[in-house]
């Protein structure tokens, strides 16, 4: 009787859990069933908050506002401190990194360009532009290389023997390689020496330097003057607006571009004014040669160089047009990283250009497109034709 007893429990308890397991797999079923009609009814409602937190995990600094439109240029001087750093989105949705250091013992400007790159989604830099070797212009250089992909560079000719930083920033740029359509690449490696530009159906960026006959040799005991002289100056263009960049120009350099006769008959935009706003850089024969309203000083607070400058200042202050035009006469206003924060200069298609600071919105400026607008009509149909206009230059932008 005990064993029948037995056998009877063996076979309740074996029911019981046959049950429960049939319970559990009605329970899921309900459940999956529910799921799928809940989705199908609220898919896109489902796919959109999924959407945004992928976003969030590949991407939490992402920021709609931070990209920049087709057709737009922006330039982006960094808050770096005691430094230069410029980010270029070109209108075509190419990049240049064009310097990126900062003081010694200061923090790191690492993370405010990386934190600028990966809000923009780029990982690809298309140009890595150095303007000369000193440390708060090279400074990450090679991180830059570690963390994206460089096509290419264009750099100071120095001996390597100038600094532990540009020696580093030097190996890493010829060791670099991109992939790209699965093929791996070295990337180019190019010299700021004589006359070179960057060139596009609608923008184009020319860049004085010293000659290769006039070059100066740049080593470990050369004077600080004939380091920062090697800086090219730059003339960005597009939609009938110019953009200044000089890196750390001086007067020797600025006095060799302009006996060249490269800045005759310029009327340029925008300066990012030379050395941080020095005392040596920035000439009033250079400013009448430019022409420019706006001034960008990257500097940092405080910094224990005294720039900007009160000499700088002044001649920015005091300079207006030795031939008055129908622009502003003058500096309209100058932008200090150091006091305004990051400052962004965007221009459109059509020649309209925005000015605004991070920290002092009420300097923001806008102004009104330049460009002429012609109706044509190719194949019988009418259309509106914008043109990029600079010297005896002409470039259809759209058709």
């Amino acid at each position: 009787m005990a064993k029948k007893s037995k056998n009877a429990s063996k076979s309740k308890a074996k029911k019981t859990l046959i049950t429960i397991i049939t319970v559990i797999i009605v329970i899921a079923l309900i459940a999956a069933i529910i799921f799928i009609s809940v989705k199908s009814m609220w898919g896109e409602v489902i796919d959109f908050i999924l959407s945004l937190l992928q976003k969030d995990e590949t991407n939490p600094d992402q920021d709609d506002a931070t990209l920049v439109p087709d057709g737009t240029l922006e330039v982006k001087v960094l808050d770096v401190g005691q430094g230069d750093c410029i980010l270029i989105t070109f209108p075509d949705g190419q990049v240049m990194v064009m310097d990126i250091g900062s003081e010694v013992g200061s923090t790191s400007p690492w993370n405010v360009i990386d934190g600028e790159l990966k809000a923009k989604g780029i990982q690809t830099i298309d140009y890595m532009f150095l303007s000369h070797t000193d440390y708060d212009h090279s400074r990450e250089v090679a991180k830059l290389c570690e963390n994206y992909q460089i096509k290419s560079f264009y750099f100071p000719v120095a001996n390597i023997d100038v600094s532990g930083t540009w020696e580093k920033a030097y190996n890493a740029a010829q060791s670099e390689t991109y992939v790209e359509d699965g093929e791996t690449k070295k990337a180019q490696f190019n010299e700021n020496v004589g006359v070179f530009r960057f060139e596009t159906a609608s923008w184009r960026m020319k860049c004085y330097s010293f000659d290769e006959a006039d070059y100066p040799t740049i080593k470990n005991s050369s004077s600080a003057e004939k380091k920062n002289s090697v800086s090219p100056i730059c003339l960005l263009e597009y939609a009938d607006r110019t953009i200044v960049l000089t890196g750390d120009a001086n007067f020797e350099t600025e006095e060799y571009v302009l006996a060249k006769g490269y800045l005759n008959n310029i009327d340029a935009d925008v300066l990012k004014v030379g050395h941080h706003g020095s005392a040596s850089s920035t000439s009033d024969e250079f400013l009448d040669k430019i022409d420019c309203e706006y001034a960008i000083i990257s500097c940092g607070a405080d910094n224990g160089y005294g720039h900007p400058t009160p000499e700088a200042l002044t001649r920015l202050a005091e300079y207006t047009d030795i031939t008055p035009d129908d622009d502003f006469n003058g500096f309209a206003e100058v932008y200090r990283t150091d006091e305004d924060g990051t400052i962004t200069v965007r221009v459109e298609e059509n020649g309209a250009m925005q000015i605004s600071s991070a920290d002092s919105p009420e300097k923001d400026a806008s102004l009104a497109g330049t460009i002429e607008e012609e109706t044509v009509e190719p194949s019988g149909e009418v259309a509106t034709v914008s043109y990029f206009r600079q010297e005896d230059y002409l470039v259809s932008l759209a058709a």
